[in-house]
C-alpha cells in the first residue's frame, strides 16, 4: 500500500469541470488499494477562487482532503491583462512578471506549496493534476519523491509563456489524456516527452432507454454539455446555427444547453435554450433525448462531455481546432468535425439527411469508449503508473 499525494486546484465530486472530475476519479480510484491524500485549495468557483470550503483536513469516502485557503480572489480582467502583456515580451518577459501572471491565475494557496515542501517525505509519490494553476507549478520545483505531471496540456496563450516551458522538463514522468496533449507538449516546449502515460479518465456504462414525457416528437434535439462562455467557443457555435437555420429555413431542430453561463450574453432565440445546472440523472435523460452532442470547444485535453455522449450511442459534431476530439473521432468514427460556418452547416446536414450513418457512429463512439476509458481499463492503467513511480 502505497502513501500517494495528489496535488490539484479544486477537488469536487460534481465539479462541472474535466479536469476536476479527472482528479476525483483518480483519487477514488487509488484510494480502494492506497492511502491517498488531496492537497487543494478552499475554493469551489474556478472563476473567482474564493474560500467557501472549510479549510484544514476532512475525510471523504476514502479520501484524506486537505484543503488550504486561497489568498488572493481572481479578477480575470486584470489576469488576462496581465498575460497579455507577458506575450508581447516574448521570451523577454521576466520572472517577476509571469510570476504576477501565476498569482492572478491562481488559486494563490502559499500555505500549500509551503505543506508540499515540508512534508513530502511522508509519502511515497505525488500526482500533479492541471499544467495551469498555481500549486502545481509552484510545488514541481521543491519535490523531491517521485512524482508524474497530468498536466492537460491545451494549445492556448498561456502555454507560450516561457516559465510553463521552464517549469515542465520533458526528463518528468507525464500522464497525457491523448497523444494529440502530448503532440501540444512536444510542439510548444520543442521537446520530446522520455517517459509517459496514456490515460484520460473513465465513463461508467449507464446506457439506458429513456423515454421523457416532456420530449417533443417533432423536433431534434441537439445538446451541450459544460461551462457556457467564450472561451469555450458558444458564441461561435450558437452564430454558426443561427447561420444554418437562416439557409435551411428548418424550425424542427433546437440546440439545449446544459451547464452554467459565464461571461457572455446568451442569444435570444426560441430554438436554443439553457437548463443550467442539472442533475447526473437528468443530464442523462436529456443525452438520451438528443440526436446528438455538440462541442465548440478550440481548447480540450480529452473531452468528457463526448464520451458521456458516445456511451448513450450519441454521435457528436466538434470543433476541428481541437486536435484532441478530432482524433478522438477519427479513433473511433463516432463523430465529425467543423472548422467554420459552412463546415458545419454541411457536417450537420449530413447526420441529420443521414440517421442511419449517425446511429452506427454513435455506436462506433460507444464501442471507442468502453475499449479505452471503462473504470476497469483505467484502474489497470493507473496501478500500472504507480508501479512504475514505485520501482
Amino acid at each position: 500500500m502505497a502513501k500517494i499525494l495528489i496535488i490539484t486546484a479544486r477537488f469536487l465530486e460534481h465539479a462541472s469541470g474535466g479536469a476536476e472530475k479527472l482528479a476525483y476519479d483518480y483519487a477514488s480510484l487509488l484510494s480502494e488499494s492506497n492511502e491517498v491524500t488531496v492537497c487543494t485549495s478552499a475554493a469551489r468557483d474556478y472563476v473567482t477562487w474564493k474560500n467557501e470550503l472549510p479549510t484544514g483536513e476532512t475525510k471523504e469516502n476514502s479520501i484524506r482532503i486537505l484543503r488550504f485557503p486561497v489568498t488572493q480572489t481572481r479578477n480575470m480582467n486584470k489576469m488576462n491583462r496581465i498575460l497579455n502583456q507577458c506575450l508581447e515580451k516574448g521570451d523577454s518577459v521576466s520572472d517577476k512578471e509571469q510570476f504576477e501572471f501565476l498569482k492572478e491565475q491562481g488559486p494563490y494557496c502559499p500555505s500549500l506549496v509551503d505543506y508540499i515542501s515540508k512534508e513530502q517525505n511522508s509519502y511515497d509519490l505525488a500526482i500533479l493534476i492541471g499544467y495551469l494553476y498555481y500549486p502545481v507549478v509552484a510545488c514541481i520545483p521543491n519535490l523531491k519523491l517521485p512524482f508524474v505531471i497530468v498536466p492537460t496540456f491545451h494549445d492556448e496563450p498561456p502555454f507560450r509563456l516561457p516559465i510553463y516551458h521552464k517549469t515542465y522538463s520533458n526528463q518528468y514522468l507525464y500522464s497525457f489524456n491523448a497523444p494529440e496533449e502530448m503532440s501540444v507538449y512536444e510542439v510548444y516546449t520543442k521537446q520530446k516527452v522520455s517517459s509517459y502515460f496514456l490515460i484520460g479518465t473513465y465513463i461508467n456504462d449507464n446506457l439506458v432507454n429513456v423515454n421523457d414525457k416532456n420530449s417533443n416528437p417533432n423536433t431534434t434535439q441537439l445538446i451541450t454539455i459544460g461551462r457556457i462562455e467564450p472561451a469555450k467557443g458558444y458564441p461561435e457555435l450558437f452564430e454558426h446555427f443561427q447561420d444554418w437555420k437562416s439557409f435551411s429555413h428548418r424550425t424542427d431542430v433546437t440546440i439545449k444547453s446544459l451547464g452554467s453561463v459565464a461571461s457572455m450574453e446568451v442569444p435570444i432565440d426560441p430554438f436554443i435554450t439553457f437548463t443550467g445546472f442539472v442533475s447526473e440523472e437528468k443530464k442523462i435523460s436529456e443525452i438520451q433525448n438528443s440526436f446528438l452532442l455538440l462541442n465548440p470547444s478550440a481548447y480540450e485535453s480529452f473531452s468528457i462531455s463526448i464520451m458521456e455522449a458516445w456511451i448513450q450511442e450519441k454521435t457528436v459534431l466538434v470543433n476541428a481546432k481541437s486536435s484532441v476530439m478530432r482524433g478522438h473521432c477519427l479513433r473511433s468514427q463516432g463523430g465529425l468535425y467543423y472548422s467554420d460556418s459552412l463546415s458545419f452547416q454541411r457536417t450537420l446536414d449530413f447526420l441529420l439527411d443521414n440517421r442511419e450513418i449517425s446511429k452506427r457512429m454513435g455506436k462506433n463512439g460507444r464501442e471507442y469508449v468502453l475499449a479505452n476509458f471503462s473504470k476497469e481499463v483505467i484502474r489497470q492503467k493507473l496501478n500500472q503508473m504507480v508501479s512504475k513511480l514505485l520501482d
